[in-house]
């Protein structure tokens, strides 16, 4: 995890005016979100490990199921997770486990972040921040 200094950090919106733009800036609302709070990742990258720029907030009024929630983002940081990326040596997953597990856990959850997404996480954060406040 690589935190990045923001503008946007502590800043309140309403939840779903936060995610319109959000994704219409490509982000993506995380899985594990809860009611109280979550995550927005835009993917920076794809190469042996995923490479994200994540978004946390958490709902101040109401929760997030609610037309009027209230979000605060907190610190945006910078996540790489690695995965395996070779074929199961001993085949021992069949049809059925295909079909019930079909997400790896990923090796290094907290892989180091290479240089150059650093670099393009900053940019991709700063234009978010554009976007964001006005």
């Amino acid at each position: 995890m690589y935190p990045l200094e923001s503008s946007i950090n502590e800043k309140v919106y309403p939840f779903t005016q936060l995610q319109e733009k959000l994704e219409t800036y490509g982000m993506s609302l995380g899985g594990a979100w809860e009611y109280d709070h979550g995550y927005f990742d835009l993917k920076l990258a794809d190469d042996g490990a995923y490479h994200f720029l994540r978004i946390p907030f958490r709902a101040l009024q109401g929760s997030l199921d609610e037309k009027e929630a209230m979000v605060q983002i907190d610190q945006p940081y910078l996540l790489s997770h690695r995965y395996k990326n070779d074929v199961d040596a001993y085949a021992s997953s069949g049809a059925l486990e295909g079909a019930v597990n079909q997400f790896q856990t990923p090796v290094e959850k907290d892989a180091d972040i290479p240089h150059e997404y650093i670099e393009k996480g900053k940019e991709a954060l700063q234009r978010l921040e554009g976007l964001l406040i006005k």
